[in-house]
């Protein structure tokens, strides 16, 4: 092999582990992030249903009014 080629092999094989290094970075990054988006969705989810819960215990407290009425 001529040492060109050498040096490719070699410039290659050294930046290799820093490859690596910003895959698993990037890769650890993206999962934090869908930690956070699904962490926030439940929050929201949670809210919903809370808010579900009183519009319930209203229509409740508004048909018993209306069945005082009649």
């Amino acid at each position: 092999m001529s040492s060109t080629t050498l040096t490719i092999f070699s410039a290659f094989f050294g930046l290799l582990p820093l490859l690596v290094l910003v895959f698993i970075f990037v890769f650890v990054i993206s999962i934090f992030r869908r930690v956070e988006r699904l962490k926030i969705e439940k929050e929201s989810a949670q809210l919903q249903q809370q808010q579900i819960q009183e519009i319930n215990k209203r229509l409740t407290t508004i048909e018993n009014i209306l069945k005082q009425v009649d």
